[in-house]
């Protein structure tokens, strides 16, 4: 049974590990994703399956406003509802955190994380031009959350 729990430092390989298998054209290295995990307002929660994550959210809430910096679930495991369920319990958090916005950035050809975000009411508010290190422009997109 899929567990959902909150992220740690001692989870920060597994972490890597998931990053590097699902973005090697820009993964976050392990020393930053330790970094993310410290500080006021971390969000950072992994769905594990027999010790071994499956999938994780990671992002920040300052005030009112939420950054969801990255997003990642096992390309074997996609399809299965993983990131929805992340997703969720993030706008959750952000809620009960007296949240009203929540930023991100994708890759402008990752048309699945465009319509994942969308379904949970995310819109476009811009682009970032080669904001990647490949020279792939980024969608700025948010989710207005009402109070």
């Amino acid at each position: 049974m899929l567990e959902l729990r909150p992220l740690r430092q001692e989870d920060v390989t597994a972490m890597a590990e998931l990053e590097d298998l699902c973005f090697p054209e820009d993964p976050w290295p392990a020393h930053l994703l330790a970094s993310a995990l410290e500080g006021e307002g971390v969000v950072a929660l992994g769905l594990w399956l027999e010790g071994r994550l499956d999938a994780m959210v990671l992002g920040r809430f300052i005030l009112d406003e939420g950054e969801l910096h990255s997003m990642a679930t096992r390309p074997e495991r996609r399809g299965e509802g993983l990131a929805l369920r992340l997703l969720d319990a993030f706008i959750l958090q952000a809620r009960q955190a007296a949240v009203e916005h929540i930023w991100l950035e994708v890759r402008l050809g990752n048309v699945a994380a465009h319509r994942l975000y969308q379904r949970r009411g995310f819109v476009v508010e811009g682009r970032r031009p080669r904001y990647y290190d490949d020279g792939e422009d980024a969608l700025v997109m948010a989710l207005r959350l009402s109070r």
